[in-house]
């Protein structure tokens, strides 16, 4: 606890619900307010030493090794009717039951709150009300002792779930029939500029293409076809539907050089370090600074999530 919860809920509790006790969780091998010792602070807001009563838990978020002030002004209120006090295997042991019977992901302090309330309600009368606040979520938990036992890849039993289930693609969306006016457009763009990436806006592979060129210092020209710009009357998927007709490539970006078909972001990071690209761009006369000098791995340009792409080794 740290006080901040404990007032803010302690503060409207006591005013509209004074009837409501308050029950206040802590480590049982941490018990600072059980000790009743307090934290002494100097003048600019630092506590002077550590509390002696602290110990190392397992309850993440709970206890630091000193009382805050937030927490000592809630005690001092009157904030606090009962203290609670819970072990750190316990308090894990409740959190992964949480997680897996009622689908909460809390921490271990969750847990903690949550084994507090359990252990009250096995003594209190019928028709008591347990409100147990869980202010928290597991994901920050993750490296701690609280996942311990759960194995980093699939256990044979969940494998077997995921194999039951039919691994169909999704379907692809329906373009559009190709149009004179939208193939038009596309000869156009590509004849009018000397690279031309079509693209779409949020599309992790097309940051690739511009962050390759960009460092090899080729300009280029956007087509993002999925922008507001092209939304009206179906215009992007219009074009979409041209680009494929004369591509025959469903995937983005798409990208044109010198007014031909060149290929997409792997394609151009293969080509780069095999040395074909660079003729291509070359003779398109978009060759700039010596290509900025560029000596890295184009790979770096992947989504860091394919860090172990075997793309990386052609």
């Amino acid at each position: 606890v740290h006080g901040g919860t404990l007032n803010g809920v302690g503060s409207v509790l006591r005013q509209h619900s004074p009837a409501t006790k308050i029950h206040v969780c802590e480590p049982d091998n941490a018990p600072l307010l059980y000790s009743g010792t307090k934290t002494e602070y100097q003048a600019d807001g630092r506590f002077q030493e550590p509390h002696p009563n602290w110990r190392p838990h397992l309850l993440q978020g709970w206890a630091t090794d000193f009382i805050p002030k937030l927490l000592d002004d809630a005690v001092t209120a009157g904030y606090v009717d009962v203290l609670e006090h819970i072990g750190g295997t316990a308090a894990m042991c409740t959190a992964r039951e949480l997680a897996q019977k009622e689908g909460i992901f809390s921490g271990t302090s969750g847990g903690g709150v949550l084994a507090c309330a359990l252990k009250f309600c096995q003594g209190a009368a019928p028709g008591t009300s347990v409100l147990a606040m869980i202010p928290d979520t597991g994901e920050r938990y993750l490296s701690t002792p609280l996942f311990e036992d759960i194995p980093a890849d699939m256990t044979a039993e969940e494998k077997a779930i995921a194999e039951s289930t039919p691994l169909n693609a999704p379907p692809g969306i329906s373009l559009p029939p190709v149009t004179d006016d939208a193939v038009a457009f596309v000869n156009k763009t590509n004849a009018e500029n000397k690279v031309v990436i079509w693209s779409l806006e949020y599309c992790e592979f097309c940051w690739t293409i511009f962050g390759l060129f960009k460092a090899i210092k080729v300009p280029y020209t956007v087509i993002n076809i999925d922008s507001f710009e092209y939304a009206k009357d179906n215009q992007g998927n219009k074009y979409r539907a041209a680009l494929g007709s004369l591509t025959d490539c469903n995937t983005f970006p798409q990208v044109f050089i010198d007014g031909k078909f060149f290929g997409g972001a792997a394609d151009a990071c293969i080509k780069w370090k095999k040395g074909e690209l660079q003729p291509v761009l070359e003779a398109a006369g978009v060759k700039n600074e010596n290509f900025g000098d560029y000596a890295g791995d184009p790979f770096e340009f992947l989504p860091k999530w394919m860090g172990q792409n075997p793309l990386r080794s052609k």
